[in-house]
C-alpha cells in the first residue's frame, strides 16, 4: 500500500537498483553528465554534534535526461510542463499555461508513481527534484512578485539517481516499465555502465576554477540597510510584525574563466562549488545546473522533511557565531549564543510560527517541539537550532504540507504574511532562488527540502557567458536589534561562500 495517497504501486514499474563496488566521486560523475544535474550533497566536520548526523547521512546525485524524464517550471506566473514519449501515460501531454505552481505540483505528484523506498532508511525513491524559489510564497499570502532573469521555480522528474551512504555504501537506482520496453533498457544499460564505473572513467580532475577576486557589489549600501533595519523597528513598535527576516543582495563580477562555453567533462561553476564544499562542509549542500541556472548552496537548515509514513520535522535555525580559533574563545561564544535573550526570542517566534503552519495540514494534536534552542557547533559557526515535529493524516497532499508553510519561515518572519509585506516593501527586488528551498519530492512519498541560504546564484546565457552572479544575505530583525550590528550580521554571513570564491562584500 502506498502511505503516500493510499494507492497500490503498481507492479509493473519499479526502481532497479545496482549497489556500486566502490563510492563513486560524485562531482566527478555531475560533471561528466550531458544533461542537467542536481546533487542534493551531505557532509559534516569530523566532529559535528551527533544530532547532525542523521540529517546529513545521504547523498544523492539525481540525473535529468533519462528516457522517462519530465519537467515543470514556473515562470512568469506561467508553468509549462515538458514530458518525454515514455512517461505520457502518468503525467499526460507538455503544456504551458496560468495554473499556480502549487496546483501544477499537487497535479503531478499525484501522478507520479507510487514507489516503495528501495533502500532502508534513505527516503529517496527517485521522482522530482529541483528547487523552489521565494516568490511562490505569493501562492500562499505572499506578495505578488516574479523572480528576476530565471524561473520562480524549477522540478525535474528523475529516473536516474546515484546514492551515497555517509556510512561508504554507494547504490544507482533506474527506473523500469514494463510498458515502455525500450525506455527500460536504456536504464538498464545506464545501470550497467554505472556499475562498471565507465561513467566516470575518462573525466579528468575537476580543474580548479579561477576565484572572482575584488569585490561582491552590495544591491544598497550598508547605511540603506541600516536604515531598513530601524524601518523594521518602527513596524515592530506600531505592531504590525514580532519580527521581520530582512535581506538584501551582492552582486559578483563574472570570474575569469568562468565565461568560458562548458567543455566535454567540464563544469567551472561546479569546479567552484567543489572548493566552496571543501572548505565548509554542511548536511545540506547542493549544486543545481538547471537550464541557465547554476546554483551552488552551503545551506546549514533543514526546511521540511516528510517521511513516507506521514511524519514530518522542521528544524528552523535562528541564532548564529562565527567560531573563534582559539578553543577558550570559541567556547565563550557558544555560551554567549546559548543565553542570548535576544537570539531565543526569534528562535522560539519562527518555533511558534512553524508550529501554526504545520498545524494547517496535520492531524489536529499532533504537532509537537522535539528540542527548543539547542546550540550546534560545525566548521565554521555555531548556529542555535529547533526541532518541530506532526504527523499528517493519510493520503495528505505533499504539496499542500509544503505551501502551508512556504516560505520557510525563518527567512519571514512573523507573523508571516505581514512580515514578508514588510520585508518586500524595504528590500524593493524579488530574492529568487535565495530563501526558497532545494530538495526532493521522492516517489515514495517523502519529502526533503533545505532553507537556500548562504547560496550563490548564477545564471548564464546560450554560450554559456555568465549574464548575472548573486548572493543574499540577511537576519532577523526584532524590536531589540541594534541597526549596525544587523549589518555586521549580514557581512558576517557572505564571508563562508564568499572567500570560498575569492570575493568580498563592499557595500
Amino acid at each position: 500500500m502506498d502511505d503516500r495517497r493510499g494507492l497500490t504501486a503498481d507492479p509493473a514499474v519499479r526502481i532497479e537498483v545496482r549497489a556500486l563496488p566502490i563510492v563513486p566521486d560524485l562531482g566527478a560523475l555531475s560533471a561528466a553528465a550531458d544533461g542537467d544535474v542536481v546533487w542534493l550533497d551531505s557532509s559534516l566536520p569530523p566532529d559535528a554534534p551527533e544530532a547532525a548526523h542523521a540529517r546529513a547521512r545521504w547523498s544523492v546525485l539525481a540525473l535529468t535526461d533519462g528516457p522517462f524524464a519530465a519537467r515543470f517550471r514556473h515562470e512568469g506566473r506561467r508553468a509549462d510542463v515538458t514530458v518525454s514519449p515514455s512517461s505520457h501515460r502518468w503525467f499526460g501531454p507538455s503544456r504551458h499555461d496560468d495554473t499556480p505552481a502549487f496546483a501544477v505540483l499537487d497535479d503531478l505528484l499525484g501522478r507520479t508513481p507510487a514507489l516503495p523506498e528501495p533502500i532502508a532508511g534513505c527516503g529517496f525513491a527517485l521522482g522530482w527534484v529541483g528547487f523552489l524559489g521565494y516568490e511562490l510564497g505569493r501562492e500562499s499570502g505572499g506578495v505578488d512578485r516574479t523572480a528576476d532573469g530565471h524561473a520562480d521555480a524549477d522540478l525535474r522528474f528523475t529516473d536516474r539517481a546515484v546514492v551515497v551512504d555517509a556510512g561508504g555504501a554507494a547504490w544507482a537506482l533506474a527506473l523500469v516499465a514494463d510498458t515502455e520496453p525500450a525506455a527500460s533498457a536504456a536504464n538498464r544499460a545506464w545501470l550497467e555502465t554505472v556499475t562498471s564505473g565507465r561513467t566516470s572513467a575518462d573525466v579528468a580532475d575537476v580543474p580548479p576554477c579561477l576565484p572572482a577576486g575584488g569585490a561582491a557589489t552590495g544591491r544598497v549600501t550598508r547605511a540603506v540597510y541600516e536604515t531598513a533595519v530601524d524601518a523594521c523597528r518602527a513596524e515592530i513598535r506600531d505592531g504590525n510584525a514580532f519580527q521581520v527576516c530582512l535581506t538584501t543582495a551582492f552582486g559578483l563580477v563574472p570570474a575569469d574563466g568562468l565565461e568560458a562555453r562548458r567543455g566535454p567533462g567540464t563544469d567551472p561553476h561546479l569546479s567552484e562549488y567543489l572548493r566552496l564544499r571543501a572548505s565548509d562542509p554542511v548536511p545540506f549542500g547542493a549544486y543545481l545546473r538547471l537550464g541557465p541556472l547554476r546554483v551552488a548552496s552551503r545551506s546549514p537548515e533543514r526546511f521540511l522533511r516528510i517521511e513516507a509514513t506521514g511524519a514530518v520535522s522542521a528544524e528552523p535555525i535562528k541564532g548564529t557565531r562565527r567560531r573563534r580559533a582559539d578553543p577558550g574563545e570559541d567556547a565563550a561564544v557558544r555560551a554567549e549564543l546559548a543565553a542570548s535573550v535576544k537570539d531565543r526570542a526569534e528562535n522560539v517566534m519562527i518555533v511558534d510560527l512553524l508550529r501554526n503552519d504545520l498545524l494547517r495540514t496535520a492531524v489536529p494534536g499532533s504537532v509537537h517541539v522535539d528540542r527548543l534552542c539547542d546550540v550546534e557547533t560545525y566548521a565554521s559557526v555555531h548556529q542555535m537550532v529547533s526541532t518541530i515535529g506532526a504527523v499528517l493524516p493519510d493520503g495528505a497532499s505533499r504539496a499542500a504540507v509544503v505551501r502551508a508553510a512556504f516560505p520557510p519561515g525563518s527567512m519571514t518572519g512573523a507573523p508571516k504574511i505581514s512580515a514578508m509585506a514588510i520585508a518586500d516593501r524595504l528590500e524593493g527586488a524579488p530574492r529568487g532562488v535565495y530563501s526558497g528551498v532545494i530538495g526532493y519530492f521522492s516517489a515514495s512519498g517523502a519529502v526533503d527540502l533545505s532553507v537556500a541560504i548562504r547560496t550563490l546564484v548564477t545564471v548564464v546565457d546560450d554560450a554559456g557567458s555568465v549574464r548575472s552572479r548573486t548572493f543574499g544575505a540577511g537576519g532577523a530583525v526584532t524590536w531589540s536589534s541594534v541597526a549596525a550590528d544587523e549589518a555586521d550580521e549580514v557581512e558576517t554571513k557572505t564571508r563562508s561562500v564568499l572567500s570560498g570564491v575569492g570575493a568580498v562584500a563592499r557595500w
